[in-house]
């Protein structure tokens, strides 16, 4: 008797305490510009500390348009006609494949040819199988790619 007296009185104790840190939270004002307006329709119950977490992650989110993804790189190679080199590789790449993104790098001495934004590396080996015959010595790599476009799905009633 003497323990469930004590439990009792913990319990109210704590829930006291977690209902006084819970905010109500009707979501947060988004830009125009924010594609995701789920932040409007939600009503969450939490504290105002993961509010002010979630507002600095989706502001950090938004400075970085980047994401760790892969690439295939097509042409690696230093010397006098490197750079000429790299640019006929990039040339011809784009005149069979125009859609797919290409970037020409330099990293002190060799000129690097890399091409795509594949999110996964199954991706990446798919067009690398299909490189095969014109480009034999492709291999994925590793690399910070750009974020893919989202599209914006929303329908005005």
């Amino acid at each position: 008797m003497k323990y469930t007296i004590i439990l009792l009185l913990l319990l109210i104790t704590v829930s006291g305490y977690c209902s006084g840190l819970q905010a109500r939270v009707l979501g947060y004002q988004l830009n125009e510009a924010d594609s995701l307006m789920i932040w409007n329709k939600l009503d969450i119950q939490c504290d105002a500390r993961i509010n002010d977490l979630l507002r600095q992650q989706a502001d950090q989110n938004k400075k970085n348009s980047s994401m760790s993804g892969f690439r295939l790189q097509i042409y690696f190679g230093s010397g006098e006609n490197a750079h000429k080199q790299a640019i006929r590789i990039k040339t011809e790449f784009l005149s069979s494949y125009p859609d797919v993104k290409t970037y020409l790098l330099f990293k002190s001495p060799d000129f690097i040819v890399r091409i795509g934004n594949f999110r996964t590396k199954s991706e990446a080996l798919k067009m690398q199988k299909s490189l095969l015959f014109k480009f034999p010595n492709a291999f994925i790599v590793a690399d910070e790619i750009a974020l893919p476009e989202l599209l914006n799905l929303t329908t005005n009633n």
